[in-house]
């Protein structure tokens, strides 16, 4: 099983993978965020994954106001990743 793991990670390119990192990052950093309503604020790059609840944080810690969801953070990362790698094998292709 874990040669089955390992054949499969040398597969990806883990530099296209770190990029795709850091642009979910700074695009979500960048990007406006989505008002839902007059408490809650959505995040994401291309769907939201981070919500920040608008309350008051006075003696509280403010990862309490946070809510990440971890599988939709994933899922932009991987169609960001499919994505690039497909920009650039295209990109090849019509170099050549």
């Amino acid at each position: 099983m874990f040669k089955w793991i390992f054949i499969k990670t040398r597969k990806i390119n883990w530099k296209i993978l770190n990029f795709a990192i850091y642009f979910e990052l700074l695009m979500s950093y960048f990007l406006p965020f989505k008002i839902m309503d007059k408490n809650r604020y959505q995040v994401g790059f291309p769907f939201p994954f981070l919500t920040v609840y608008d309350r008051p944080i006075i003696h509280r810690n403010p990862f309490l106001s946070m809510h990440v969801n971890d599988l939709i953070l994933v899922i932009n990362i991987v169609i960001i990743y499919f994505v690039t790698s497909l920009l650039i094998k295209v990109y090849k292709k019509t170099k050549n």
